[in-house]
């Protein structure tokens, strides 16, 4: 699903970019730095030894939603029809998923919370007019998560951090001399979430953001 939603959100930007105006007029360049806000959603899915119990499990379709927000800064480097971009990140988030499973005796309980992020990212985008540009991005993410297992009896609790590569697309407008507004959709592919072999844990995260340029 958020393959898809990616998917449409650059087949709506292709035909714009189609017609994005020639010459220098609206080229974006200098500095850049802004706070953003949005929402979270972790899917979970696994075949592994939980924490090196003993117990294979296998379980799919877990997810977890939660608000989050940072700050980012960057540097635009214009050029005729578009730009590019450099930017470093760093954000908060408080979303958690968690699962019950059972090997008939005992009963596992797993769950994973999101910490702190940050990282850095390459967007290039494509004006569709004088003040505004699509753009398209990558980069990477490291990501801390606090991980607790209990089985009814004893509790493991421990925190992880994980690198995860980051890829997406978005909208850029101005409003001001120096102000702009953006909204962008990117999914965190983080791979395993030092949940053990055989995790795969990805974030998708849509985010609208204010920054300043100077």
């Amino acid at each position: 699903m958020k393959k898809m939603l990616l998917g449409a959100a650059l087949a709506v930007a292709c035909p714009s970019v189609a017609h994005a105006q020639d010459g220098s007029e609206g080229a974006w360049s200098g500095f850049y730095f802004g706070a953003e806000a949005g929402v979270d959603n972790y899917e979970l899915s696994a075949d592994t030894d939980i924490a090196d119990t003993g117990f294979d499990a296998s379980f799919d379709g877990i997810s977890g939603d939660g608000v989050a927000g940072g700050v980012f800064a960057g540097y635009h480097m214009g050029f005729t029809g578009g730009f590019l971009a450099v930017e470093g990140f760093a954000g908060l988030s408080d979303a958690s998923m968690g699962a019950s499973i059972s090997d008939g005796v005992d009963t596992f309980s797993l769950t994973a919370k999101a910490k702190e992020s940050y990282g850095i990212a390459a967007r290039l985008g494509a004006k569709v007019s004088r003040s505004t540009a699509v753009y398209v991005r990558g980069g990477w993410i490291n990501t801390k998560f606090k991980v607790t297992l209990s089985d009814g009896v004893d509790t493991l609790s421990e925190s992880e951090t994980e690198d995860g590569f980051q890829y997406g697309a978005g909208m850029e407008t101005m409003v001001g001399a120096n102000i702009a507004l953006r909204a962008e959709y990117v999914i965190s592919d983080y791979s395993g979430a030092g949940l053990g072999d055989g995790v795969s844990l990805d974030n998708g995260s849509f985010r609208a953001g204010i920054s300043l340029r100077y």
